[in-house]
């Protein structure tokens, strides 16, 4: 048998798949949770620095203002910020890599029936239940198969972790589904077994059989036909504050006015748990920032990086610039066939002074501000820093992949200010700001460009979902 190599007595006869039983499939056992400990910060691990969490293992987001529906004004909104993005993390195809593998990848399986095989489903008990029975869970790629799904890890490093994942459909065919419950598949091995995987020759000498998996090639990863997803791994443990305000979302505080969440997604909660996933056959959990949306605008992707082509080029030898080439150092170089949509986010120089060499790589780890009476500088209040969103978080189409633009809020005045007796700040919108005359800084002390820089803007996507 290719599947599990094994022969089994079916109806008196010998089968070489344990799918033409009338069994169930033999489910993974749960065995626990994936440790946190070695976890940046920013993902829910121990405090350490640069991240400063007081509330640990609480995860607070942070203040924003966004378009208010058609009309001009902002309002206010929760986003988490997950520090600084590199060329490397943005490009998702992994174009950039000499080794050509593939991207991280995750597997979304379908058909499953609820509850566990051989138990009726039943309600979700915070007390007792651990996971949903109702839905599989994703299943993330650890590198068993890299001819088609890349290796994923954990993140110990907010600034090589790469949290976008390239996304693998996987089917139940009809025979295995009936007999499979929801997260019965708990491994990549044990998915990748049940497709007619072979662990000797890492390939699928027979074909699949209960289970067909959509693997993407590397054409269609870099030619945006492939899904991403927005899924960077966190403790199951850790505590999702639905405001930045401790007493309203912070369960562990005293007088903590927290509510619990009574089933995942609990839109009457004042907290969540992160999703959960399956990664090495333990149970994960992660921010669920949902689909990325992708481009191929070469204008779009050329802002992120560029790849150096084996074209030479000079006056006589241009560059096809109608796909976005460049000449640079005597080569054409040209943008990353596919990445992420971007959504410009505004802080002011004010408040968010310019990256360095020291914070180049988290420009906006700072969350908040002392702000002065300019009459009476003895009074003072400590806000939020100011953050401006382009397009409104949470809508379809939106990215958490942010462009830092930086501006002078001083040269700022679109005629609505916050409502605070101390210091109120201009609440204008991307476009009034962008229309201020000398409000945009767009160079450094030195006078020279300031380089594009981008950060991770997680806007939750928790949906209910009561078993």
């Amino acid at each position: 048998m290719l599947q599990r190599q094994v022969t089994v007595a079916c109806s008196g006869l010998i089968a070489l798949s344990l799918s033409a039983c009338g069994a169930g499939l033999p489910a993974d056992p749960y065995v626990g949770t994936i440790d946190p400990a070695a976890f940046d910060t920013p993902f829910g691990g121990p405090t350490k620095a640069p991240w400063d969490n007081k509330l640990f293992p609480c995860m607070a987001p942070r203040r924003g203002y966004a378009p208010l529906g058609g009309t001009a004004g902002l309002e206010g909104v929760s986003w988490y910020y997950l520090g600084g993005l590199t060329t490397t993390q943005l490009d998702i195809s992994n174009s950039l890599d000499p080794t050509r593998a593939f991207p991280p990848s995750i597997y979304e399986v379908s058909g499953c029936r609820d509850g566990e095989r051989g138990q009726e489903a039943r309600a979700f008990d915070a007390r007792t239940d651990n996971y949903l029975r109702t839905v599989q869970y994703p299943i993330v790629a650890q590198g068993l198969y890299p001819a088609q799904a890349g290796g994923s890890g954990e993140p110990t490093s907010f600034a090589s972790y790469r949290p976008f994942h390239a996304v693998m459909e996987a089917k139940l065919s009809d025979n295995a589904a009936s007999r499979t419950g929801c997260n019965d598949l708990k491994s990549e091995r044990t998915l990748l077994e049940w497709a007619g995987w072979s662990r000797e020759t890492k390939d699928f000498p027979a074909g699949q059989t209960d289970v067909e998996i959509r693997f993407r090639s590397r054409d269609e990863l870099r030619s945006g036909k492939a899904r991403y997803r927005d899924v960077p791994m966190a403790s199951v443990a850790a505590v999702l504050m639905s405001t930045p305000t401790a007493m309203e979302s912070c369960p562990f505080g005293v007088g903590s006015q927290a509510r619990y969440p009574k089933f995942p997604g609990d839109p009457q909660a004042t907290f969540q748990f992160p999703s959960q996933h399956w990664f090495r056959g333990l149970l994960g959990g992660y921010l669920d920032g949902g689909e990325l949306p992708t481009t191929t605008d070469p204008l779009v992707c050329g802002n992120i990086a560029r790849l150096a082509t084996d074209r030479t080029c000079g006056m006589d030898m241009p560059c096809d610039t109608a796909k976005g080439e460049v000449c640079s150092a005597g080569r054409c170089q040209a943008p990353i066939p596919v990445c992420p949509t971007l959504n410009d986010v505004y802080v002011p120089v004010e408040e968010v002074p310019l990256p360095s060499a020291a914070n180049a790589g988290n420009p906006l780890l700072a969350t908040t501000v002392t702000l002065k009476d300019p009459t009476d500088m003895t009074k003072t209040r400590t806000a939020d820093v100011l953050t401006v969103f382009a397009q409104k978080p949470g809508q379809p189409g939106t990215s958490p992949v942010c462009r830092v633009r930086f501006y002078r809020k001083a040269n700022v005045d679109c005629g609505r200010r916050e409502p605070d007796g101390i210091a109120p700040r201009p609440l204008c919108t991307a476009q009034e700001i962008e229309a201020s005359a000398g409000a945009m800084v767009t160079t450094d002390a030195m006078g020279k460009p300031l380089p594009n820089y981008f950060v991770h803007c997680l806007f939750l996507q928790n949906k209910p979902v009561q078993g």
